[in-house]
């Protein structure tokens, strides 16, 4: 891969990684964490990057893992920024040390993880540099870093797949203003303390919950949906570059496809893909 192709697969993976955590700016430290790397970027503070990195370790790892895991991401590709900025070279064994912490925190059994996004940023953090690094290993060291590179993947990839809904149907439109109860007078919309009944008004904040419920999960399935079509692109670019190159091992990288990918057309177009770069020729 040349640069011009990594510059535009690290862009590609912040963006996508930028698209998911909307959420998490509605709360203020939050918001203040994540807008103190970028404004300590932009100066090509590195020191106080550095010093910011430390302070979220510290501060959001244990207090929530899906702010922390978005505040790690955004302040390790701020901090690496800064020192292209600055014309210098990154400490990415460092940065990738705190992503790895940051991806360890995943726990199944657990409610508060980092996000499925966070969780392809990370991984982008710890494999993006994948093609710089085969000169200083040997043959058994690479494939050993590549094929763990997949398997984080298509962890992320499963996780993915797990949390889209297939059945959930996006012609399904919550309303804008939820319509009275038969039998309650007023207009669509209004606050449900303005009716008397209170039968008509019980009635009518169980049909304003199940709305506020139809607009949660739509916006959590076009956001997964979004999610996928972004990070197609980047797992793609991984998988053909890194084993289109020596020592090839295509029989594991179709073993992880058919472990790691479960939709049958995803599956497919993977596939397509690959084949056209690692020829069968080169199978060995």
């Amino acid at each position: 891969m040349n640069l011009v192709n990594k510059i535009i697969l690290v862009v590609f993976s912040v963006m996508a990684f930028l698209s998911t955590i909307s959420w998490e700016a509605n709360n203020e430290e939050f918001s203040r964490d994540f807008k103190r790397a970028i404004t300590l970027r932009n100066s090509k503070d590195i020191k106080g990057l550095e010093s910011l990195v430390k302070e979220i370790q510290s501060k959001w790892s244990h207090k929530n893992k899906r702010m922390y895991g978005a505040l790690m991401v955004n302040t390790l590709n701020s901090w690496a920024s800064a020192y292209r900025r600055a014309d210098k070279k990154a400490p990415m064994n460092l940065i990738r040390q705190y992503a790895a912490q940051a991806l360890s925190t995943y726990n199944p059994n657990k409610p508060d993880n980092i996000s499925i996004g966070t969780e392809f940023a990370l991984v982008s953090i710890l494999h993006g540099q994948y093609i710089y690094t085969k000169g200083e290993r040997t043959d058994e060291e690479w494939a050993s870093y590549r094929r763990k590179g997949s398997e984080r993947l298509f962890h992320a990839w499963r996780r993915l797949e797990n949390a889209i809904d297939e059945d959930w149907d996006p012609n399904d439109i919550p309303v804008e203003n939820v319509q009275l109860p038969e039998g309650a007078a007023g207009f669509p919309g209004m606050p449900p303390e303005l009716i008397k009944d209170p039968v008509l008004r019980a009635e009518y904040e169980k049909a304003i919950e199940r709305n506020r419920e139809k607009i949660k999960i739509r916006n959590e399935q076009l956001k997964l949906r979004n999610i996928k079509k972004r990070y197609f692109r980047i797992v793609e670019k991984y998988l053909v570059s890194t084993y289109s190159i020596l020592p090839y091992n295509n029989a594991e990288l179709q073993s992880m496809l058919d472990s790691g990918v479960k939709d049958k057309k995803t599956k497919e177009q993977f596939l397509k893909a690959i084949e056209a770069m690692v020829p069968k020729e080169k199978n060995r």
